[in-house]
């Protein structure tokens, strides 16, 4: 079963989202762009860098 949930590195450390408020997962130079919905709708959209591989995040997110 699939969890809500996912974990990456953001300043070297683990941090928790949720996979419904994720707009998207991008390849970055050195890296991974993830951009996430805010939690109020007149918010704008937060955006992450991580220095982990794309593919390594999206495995963390599909799992």
């Amino acid at each position: 079963m699939a969890s809500d949930f996912f974990m990456i590195l953001i300043d070297g450390k683990p941090t928790r989202f949720e996979k419904r408020r994720v707009i998207e997962i991008a390849p970055y130079p050195g890296g991974t762009k993830l951009t996430i919905e805010a939690s109020h709708t007149e918010e704008e959209p937060l955006i992450y860098f991580t220095p982990e591989e794309y593919d390594m995040v999206m495995k963390s997110y599909l799992g």
